[in-house]
């Protein structure tokens, strides 16, 4: 057994030898598990805290018309959404006349260093870094969208309604002796029509690319709509504009739609349908053979694009959305 130990004692020491050849991969894992994740919170933090600057930056130039101060307001909820409640606006940007660009980076509370610590990838020669996100928001009128309450109202009834007063648009396609003109100066109906709705649904798609559309003058209350309606008392929605309207004596029609208007729904009744008065004593009524909808045009900034293109005329509706 002499020769035994003699071999245990030569090894003597290799364990630790050996720690100390792993120990540098080792500690090159940990920064991975680490220091890497670290990183990657950092940024998903950088990257919410741009998209809700972008929103909110675009948001605001959509309600005033203008984009002033908007490093500070994007600031705000950049540092709302880092979990240390700082972070820096890198930069901010406008690429077009209705799109704003937030980039956000990395920034130290406490000390405002532009950097994040690595104390396990320092051995490795990795001390600090800066991350960085972008986030890109838009503004504008909708060109196409996809309405909840498939109706359509005529650009007669838009215009003396801008002063958001309280009025009642009345089912009337001829309107006797009214001589409201469309853009071009043809003669347009009054009143308010049901477009043609997705199969099933109380919905429907408008595109103000397409040159008319079918439509119903609104004389039929679409039933598939009667649920929807109970939602709608008191929600603002948007609605289509029409300019022109050709109307059959079997009342067929087609219509070209103008713009996108957003209407807040206070009441209505409709032939073959439900009805809903407003309380209000100085508001509009409809009653005996009346058939309408009561509410008021409303400027409205909506962040629900789902369906909706921009590049509509402005009629007080905007859509704010991310496009990067």
């Amino acid at each position: 057994m002499w020769w035994l130990n003699e071999r245990f004692r030569e090894e003597r020491g290799s364990t630790a030898v050996l720690v100390g050849i792993l120990l540098v991969p080792l500690i090159g894992f940990l920064a991975i598990a680490i220091d890497v994740g670290a990183l990657y919170a950092e940024r998903a933090q950088l990257q919410n805290g741009a998209d809700a600057a972008a929103l909110a930056v675009a948001n605001d130039c959509a309600i005033d018309g203008t984009c002033d101060g908007g490093t500070a307001r994007a600031q705000t909820f950049a540092n709302g959404n880092a979990n240390d409640a700082a972070a820096n606006i890198a930069s901010l940007t406008y690429p077009t006349a209705n799109s704003v660009r937030v980039v956000t980076s990395t920034r130290e509370a406490g000390t405002g260093a532009p950097t994040m610590q690595h104390p396990f990838a320092a051995v490795l020669g990795n001390e600090t870094s800066t991350v960085h996100a972008e986030a890109t928001a838009e503004w504008g009128s909708p060109e196409s969208s996809t309405v909840v309450l498939p109706l359509a109202i005529s650009l007669c009834d838009f215009r003396p309604s801008l002063d958001g007063s309280l009025q009642l648009i009345r089912y009337d396609e001829r309107r006797p002796g009214e001589t409201c003109a469309g853009p071009e100066g043809s003669p347009i109906p009054g009143g308010f029509a049901w477009i043609d709705r997705i199969e099933g649904e109380c919905a429907g798609i408008v595109d103000l690319d397409t040159a008319s559309l079918p439509s119903d003058p609104g004389a039929d209350f679409p039933i598939v709509c009667r649920p929807i309606l109970s939602r709608l008392e008191g929600a603002t929605i948007v609605v289509p504009i029409f300019d022109g309207a050709t109307i059959t004596r079997g009342g067929d029609a087609s219509y070209h739609y103008y713009g996108f208007a957003a209407f807040m729904i206070t009441g209505w009744k409709f032939g073959g349908g439900p009805a809903v008065t407003n309380l209000d004593p100085a508001a509009p009524t409809c009653t005996g053979d009346c058939r309408g909808i009561q509410g008021r045009f409303v400027e409205w900034v909506s962040p629900d694009a789902a369906g909706t293109t921009i590049g509509g005329p402005d009629l007080g509706l905007s859509i704010v959305r991310l496009s990067r």
